[in-house]
């Protein structure tokens, strides 16, 4: 007699999911690990907010503070243009001003220095224009010229044979000042010395007397005139020759008349 198979009772545990217990241990374990994890993020988090609150409520330190003071400073002068100032003071230097020589031909007139004012007035409103230099009129001009002229026909015309370099020069005083007479008496001409020892002389063929290129002399006035004068003048004796002798004059008034006062620019043939 074949017996039949045992029923499985429904009491029995079986290998069913719920009611497996050990799939039931598993499910708790994990549900375990996840609630440590949450718990753990939770006291990051808290302890996170904890020091933020922290520090929030904790002074600056100073030597932060100083930082960034200094950092804003270099900022702000560096932006506004306080740093190069600092770094240089302006150390340009400055051509000191004088009477210029003629420029020769193709070169470069140097401009005059001119210097700035510290300070300027700020415009408010109606403006005062800036006083106009004053110009000589027509007739001073004009006498101003013939001094130029008549002095440059007189001192260039010479006969070392006859009269001595002292002498020329006395005679030349009725068209130059007598400061300008002792500067050329006391200088000496070496030219003239030359001129002498090769038995020669030298006469004026022409004078051209022109006003300046703009800003080679000074603005005239009426009491100062510059002219360029341009002497024509021919020697004679062992190396003759003939060739043109350019010079800056300075014209200024004495009573009715004009003398001349400075010359810049070759003093003989």
């Amino acid at each position: 007699m074949t017996p039949h198979p045992r029923r499985r009772d429904e009491s029995t545990p079986g290998t069913d999911g719920d009611n497996d217990p050990w799939a039931a241990g598993s499910r708790t374990n994990g549900d375990d690990r996840r609630s440590r994890r949450q718990r753990r993020r939770d006291d990051i988090a808290r302890q996170r907010a904890t020091l933020r609150d922290q520090r929030r409520s904790e002074p600056a330190s100073p030597l932060g503070a100083i930082a960034v003071i200094v950092l804003l400073a270099i900022l702000v002068l560096g932006i506004g243009g306080g740093l190069p100032r600092l770094l240089n003071r302006g150390s340009e230097d400055r051509g000191s001003a004088g009477l210029l020589t003629p420029a020769a031909p193709g070169s470069e007139v140097p401009q005059p220095t001119r210097a700035s004012p510290t300070q300027q007035p700020e415009a408010t409103g109606l403006t005062t224009p800036p006083p106009l230099t004053q110009r000589p009129g027509a007739s001073q001009t004009a006498s101003a010229n013939e001094a130029a002229r008549n002095w440059a026909n007189l001192f260039y015309t010479r006969t070392p044979a006859n009269e001595t370099y002292d002498q020329l020069v006395g005679r030349a005083t009725q068209y130059m000042t007598s400061e300008l007479a002792t500067t050329f008496t006391s200088a000496g001409d070496a030219t003239y010395d030359a001129l002498k020892a090769e038995g020669g002389s030298s006469r004026v063929v022409s004078v051209n007397v022109t006003a300046p290129r703009p800003d080679t002399a000074p603005v005239d006035t009426p009491t100062r005139i510059t002219r360029l004068v341009t002497v024509k003048v021919t020697t004679t004796g062992k190396r003759a020759a003939q060739f043109d002798v350019p010079l800056l004059v300075t014209v200024v008034p004495d009573g009715t008349r004009w003398l001349v006062s400075a010359v810049d620019g070759g003093t003989g043939p």
